[in-house]
């Protein structure tokens, strides 16, 4: 149903990252399977633990969304959530790939920013799926090169799920993510980024594609705590929903969010091979940042940032 957080004006069905998740678990085993055709049993076995902790991280907090879209669960019972399966992925990840068990903690405290750093972004059609898509194949990416089995066969899987789901969801909505399909896709890209930074992936290239979510969603939490206003109640102060609220089309807003992480990957791609020359990529990823955060201001949308002054 509408409400104080949605740009839509009439109920749309919710739920719709059920699919995501049979998709993503259909995929990887055809893609096992193809692997096993084509490479042998070695290239389906290698790092399997790996595989199987990624799937299991998205089907579990698909299940706490689901459990969202359903009961609406109370803030603090979603964050205890959140926080247990993070640090269940935390142990299992650094367990399996001969990490310290002291980054379990904050792999949880990450996991849950995630997740709901990709719940806030997922409000405008074709948004969280047209981003996953990009986010995910940059991850196969890194998989590839660097490598890392296990990883390249979940993110596949994930990328092949949003990219079936998205004409379903834009340009027109006929279903939504709802909070089952955000919290999957937040789970993923929490255990990639774990997985990268446990094998030694440089940071810039382990996150390059969900920058865009953790600068619009910590920028906006930032302003509203700034000037005052309840950060905690649900709001469309998003830079992708004043875009829209200003007049543009939700795949317009979708596809800034989703070209501004394809451009924050590019810039990474170099430290995938060569991980020294930091200054390079961040140079880039920061000025990419700031002009999306600066586009409703380029655009001409009202800023509901003004103190009773008149300043941000």
């Amino acid at each position: 149903m509408p409400g104080d957080r949605s740009l839509h004006q009439r109920p749309v069905p919710r739920g719709g990252g059920l699919a995501i998740v049979l998709a993503v678990s259909l995929t990887a085993w055809v893609a096992g399977l193809v692997a096993l055709h084509r490479f042998g049993t070695g290239a389906v076995v290698a790092r399997l633990d790996i595989t199987l902790i990624g799937l299991t991280t998205v089907l579990a907090f698909a299940l706490v969304g689901l459990a969202e879209d359903l009961l609406s669960l109370a803030v603090r019972t979603r964050l205890i959530l959140q926080l247990a399966l993070g640090a269940g992925l935390g142990i299992a990840a650094c367990s399996a790939l001969e990490a310290s068990l002291w980054w379990a903690p904050v792999v949880s405290m990450g996991t849950a920013v995630l997740v709901n750093a990709t719940n806030f972004m997922d409000g405008a059609n074709g948004l969280a799926c047209g981003h996953a898509v990009a986010a995910s194949l940059w991850y196969v990416l890194v998989a590839t090169v660097a490598p890392l089995p296990g990883l390249g066969l979940v993110m596949i899987s994930v990328a092949g799920a949003s990219l079936g789901f998205l004409p379903f969801n834009a340009p027109r909505a006929r279903v939504f993510l709802g909070d089952s399909g955000s919290y999957a896709l937040g789970g993923a890209w929490a255990f990639a980024v774990t997985v990268c930074l446990a094998q030694g992936v440089a940071v810039e290239a382990a996150v390059a594609p969900l920058l865009v979510l953790l600068t619009d969603t910590g920028y906006t939490l930032w302003m509203r705590m700034r000037t005052g206003q309840r950060w905690y109640e649900p709001h469309k102060l998003h830079v992708y929903q004043r875009l829209v609220s200003a007049g543009w089309p939700h795949w317009a807003s979708a596809l800034l969010v989703t070209l501004a992480a394809v451009s924050c990957s590019a810039l990474a791609a170099g430290s995938i091979v060569s991980p020294s020359r930091i200054w390079m990529p961040l140079v880039g990823m920061t000025t990419i940042l700031f002009l999306y955060l600066q586009t409703p201001s380029i655009v001409g949308a009202s800023s509901p940032f003004l103190t009773p002054h008149g300043t941000r």
